[in-house]
């Protein structure tokens, strides 16, 4: 006899991990969130930054210079700037003041999710009772725990990571004022993915989920701005 296939559980594992790596991508794809930033850095890190409460989003866009001058006048395209970059390197990151980084990882040799902070280590772990030095192991967090052993969706880890970091009542309320001001051509694509990404979180969460109501309130919206962005971009696509 044989017994269990060794194998069966990794694959199980490694199965769950691509999953969440996908959830990743998608999520460093987004913008327009209020309380936080993300990036891809490679094919298994996520790296996520928290704003202070103060923080206020600025006029981007990502289509290229040359583009926009292609749709809109000069006086248009002078009100967008371009996304300021972040250095990906942890030396750089430990440098940030205004923004709380940590980051998300999936590596295949550890089989789950981990997530380390990447600045602010003075305030977050060295003002713990028993912590006396600054070290690089990854954060014990409850959704971490528990993605070993239940199905755990990233925006989870994220929320719990926010509700460590800022005092907010919804972890993934959006800028409307940021997402009305982008060009047309890129709005109509972010409404619509922030759009799947939100009913995706609402669907998810647990009822009694604290902000559930508001991840909904926010979705109505989306959707409204969404299909307007739609008509506008289907007649422009006419002229």
């Amino acid at each position: 006899m044989l017994g269990p296939d060794p194998n069966k559980e990794l694959l199980k594992d490694s199965t769950r991990l691509t999953a969440f790596l996908q959830e990743c991508l998608l999520l460093g794809s987004l913008r327009g969130f209020r309380h936080f930033e993300t990036f891809v850095r490679g094919r298994e890190e996520l790296v996520l930054c928290v704003y202070a409460n103060t923080h206020k989003n600025t006029f981007t866009t990502l289509m290229p210079l040359p583009v926009l001058e292609t749709y809109y006048s000069n006086k248009q395209v002078s009100q967008w700037n371009s996304p300021e970059l972040i250095s990906p390197l942890d030396t750089d990151l430990r440098q940030e003041k205004e923004r709380t980084v940590f980051l998300v990882a999936g590596y295949a040799k550890y089989r789950c999710p981990y997530v380390w902070l990447r600045s602010h280590q003075e305030q977050l772990i060295l003002s713990q009772p028993d912590q006396k030095e600054a070290d690089d192991n990854p954060l014990q967090l409850t959704k971490t725990t528990e993605w070993k052993n239940s199905n755990v969706a990233l925006w989870e880890i994220v929320s719990e990571i926010l509700s460590m970091t800022t005092s907010t009542s919804n972890p993934f309320e959006l800028d409307f004022d940021f997402i009305d001001h982008l060009p047309l051509e890129e709005s109509v694509l972010l409404t619509g993915s922030l759009l799947e990404f939100l009913e995706t979180v609402w669907v998810q969460a647990d009822p009694t989920n604290t902000f559930s109501d508001k991840v909904y309130q926010d979705i109505e919206i989306l959707r409204s701005r969404h299909l307007d962005n739609m008509y506008k971009f289907t007649l422009k696509s006419k002229d």
